[in-house]
């Protein structure tokens, strides 16, 4: 065995599934939809997309549709009408499109369930800078979520409310309010804004939990997984870990690029895109996967 490893942390998007063709593609259909309901052109809504997003902090805010100026100058005070005739189906285009991409990448399954047999002690965490519900929704989606022992997320997002009423369905309101595990029995953090990558207090959080802090002797040790050269490679240098990166998940078509580039703030492209993996001062990982197992080259 190459390095004992007593700590397996990993990033979700672009490291466990294809974060970006999921994402463009299903968001796509959701603006398309809300094109065809109130007559506003795609390119506006995008554009008003990313103030939205900007507003909110995270590109994956659930309650777009509500917040869009265009929606709201066209319902005013009709909050039922805008819910059953342009956030439903909008949500159910985007859910539609986005049950062709939730695929894991190659591999990924196998070598969860090979380290979990393999290393059956060591916890396994994934720590992510989306909000905490919508991880989890993902790692349900993609059958990932039962071979995890925590998930460290971000805040999830706030309900809109609008002319004296909340501005969301009732059963969606309900399961929102409610904060659903999806039946995950593990540990669940939502770690403050600031604790975003690529700075280092979310990763040391996971440290401090799970006796793996700054004094600690095993920090060599830890094996941490990501896509983004700068944010998640870099991340786990400072720190000293074992850092490998899935440079699989910086390989982004230029079409869907451009498509993120249209309704993403640009600081928000930069933090879900390895925009720029060949530069010389990049920080270089302890092993490039080419595949998610090839996580096993560092490990045996």
């Amino acid at each position: 065995m190459k390095n004992k490893i007593n700590l397996f942390t990993t990033d979700i998007d672009n490291t466990l599934f294809d974060w970006v063709a999921y994402y463009v593609n299903s968001f796509g259909a959701l603006l398309k939809s809300v094109e065809q309901t109130i007559g506003v052109p795609y390119q506006t809504l995008a554009a008003e997309s990313k103030v939205v997003f900007e507003a909110n902090g995270s590109i994956e805010f659930p309650f777009l549709i509500q917040e869009l100026p265009s929606v709201i100058e066209y319902y005013g005070a009709d909050i039922d009408g805008m819910l059953s005739q342009a956030v439903v189906p909008g949500r159910d285009a985007f859910l539609e499109v986005a049950e062709s991409y939730f695929q894991p990448y190659e591999s990924v399954p196998e070598t969860l369930a090979e380290f979990r047999k393999t290393h059956p002690g060591v916890p396994m965490v994934a720590l992510t800078d989306a909000p905490r519900y919508v991880a989890m929704w993902k790692m349900n989606k993609l059958g990932l979520l039962s071979y995890f022992d925590a998930i460290y997320g971000l805040p999830d997002p706030k309900v809109p409310t609008g002319f004296g009423r909340v501005k969301v369905d009732p059963e969606i309101l309900i399961k929102h309010l409610q904060q659903s595990n999806f039946g995950f029995k593990g540990k669940i953090r939502v770690l403050p804004d600031e604790y975003e990558k690529p700075g280092t207090k979310g990763l040391k959080t996971v440290f401090l939990d799970f006796e793996r802090d700054e004094d600690s002797t095993h920090r060599e040790y830890v094996l941490w997984i990501g896509d983004n050269l700068r944010k998640d490679v870099g991340l786990g240098k400072i720190l000293g870990v074992k850092t490998a990166w899935a440079k699989y998940g910086a390989d982004v078509s230029a079409a869907n690029l451009k498509a993120l580039s249209e309704f993403s703030p640009a600081q928000n492209v930069h933090k879900n895109v390895n925009l720029d993996p060949q530069s010389v001062d990049a920080p270089s990982p302890d092993v490039t996967l080419e595949k998610f197992s090839d996580i096993f080259k560092l490990i045996y």
